[in-house]
């Protein structure tokens, strides 16, 4: 009956059939006006490649805790919501969650699950609950995150978080059924070192299964105002090594020895929860008193406004306009096997 009313909740509405979103409220040249007002893009694109990822996090707690976690997502949520009919609602935030869940019943016989970059433990949590007898494992590079994740999950016995990070994965929490990271795996240095690991980490016949935004170049022509706004998106974001293509992840799990055996895009569902984030960083960007108020906060916090106003316009493209585009950037789904021991 779970498994059944799982399966019902992450029913999607193919594309086509989802609800229109309307025009966006700002276009691409305003928005990056505003942004050159505010920030100074030049100013911005200088941290372009800075490894900030630690100090991106910890400058950002206010932010995510807040106002992202209060006003828009669910408590220790730090990612998208995936809103399968296309219409937003704080469900979506669990999603991902879902998703790793019908993996686990699909493979059958799973006892122990690994997240990377597992945040404040909002995944894990879900995960733990719905399966008791699952051993599940929350790896993040911020000790406050891991207290606080300890901390939701101090009634569960199948669930540890571990302070580290995923260059490289841990050998002390391998061997894994299931390793899992929702955008958190963007954040890598060098994919063929964490690949690499992650293989090493899954037992045979274990999976992989990654949520993350990436750099796409399969829809069209991109432009260079999009170009642009994907660079200050990496920035805003402290992504020193930028977003790669679905294809570059491809080729490197096939040289770690992953099959890869989807690649879902996801980016119609995504939409809802972006447009929101988005209402959010229109109102920064005309109130003054807002801006004022924002800073008192640390200087890689306060570019989640810039983050905020842009992603919609990156994940839909523009179509009109002066210089008409493809999207620069999608939420894909990637799922890998590593094969069967000969």
């Amino acid at each position: 009956m779970q498994a059944k009313m799982a399966e019902k909740t992450a029913r999607k509405l193919a594309p086509a059939d989802l609800p229109p979103l309307g025009p966006p409220p700002v276009s691409l040249s305003d928005a990056l006006q505003q942004i050159d007002n505010v920030f100074g893009i030049e100013a911005l694109l200088r941290d372009a490649g800075a490894e900030v990822t630690e100090p991106y996090y910890r400058q950002s707690v206010l932010v995510y805790e807040q106002f992202y976690e209060k006003y828009l997502s669910v408590p220790g949520c730090m990612h998208f919501g995936l809103n399968y009919k296309g219409v937003f609602n704080r469900q979506g935030f669990f999603s991902q969650a879902r998703g790793v869940a019908a993996q686990i019943r699909r493979m059958g016989e799973v006892s122990d699950v690994l997240e990377l970059g597992c945040g404040k433990g909002l995944n894990t949590i879900f995960l733990a609950k719905k399966h008791p007898e699952i051993r599940f494992t929350g790896l993040d590079l911020l000790a406050e995150h891991v207290e606080k994740a300890r901390a939701r999950s101090a009634e569960l016995e199948n669930v540890r978080f571990v302070q580290g990070s995923f260059e490289p994965v841990p050998e002390e929490l391998a061997p894994a059924d299931l390793v899992f990271g929702v955008e958190t795996l963007c954040y890598a240095k060098d994919l063929d070192t964490v690949c690499q690991a992650i293989a090493r980490s899954l037992k045979p016949g274990g999976r992989l299964v990654i949520y993350d935004c990436f750099h796409e170049i399969g829809k069209g022509e991109v432009s260079p105002e999009m170009t642009q706004a994907r660079r200050l998106l990496e920035v805003g974001w402290g992504i020193s090594a930028g977003y790669r293509t679905p294809q570059r992840w491809r080729r490197a799990l096939s040289r770690a020895g992953l099959q890869l055996r989807r690649v879902q895009d996801e980016t119609p569902y995504v939409l809802p929860n972006v447009r929101k984030l988005q209402e959010f960083g229109i109102r920064f960007f005309d109130d003054w008193k807002l801006r004022m108020q924002s800073r008192l906060l640390p200087r890689l916090g306060q570019r989640n406004a810039v983050t905020a106003l842009l992603m919609p316009l990156l994940f839909e493209g523009q179509p009109d306009g002066k210089q008409p585009s493809a999207p620069a950037v999608s939420y894909y789904r990637l799922v890998a096997r590593k094969p069967e021991s000969d």
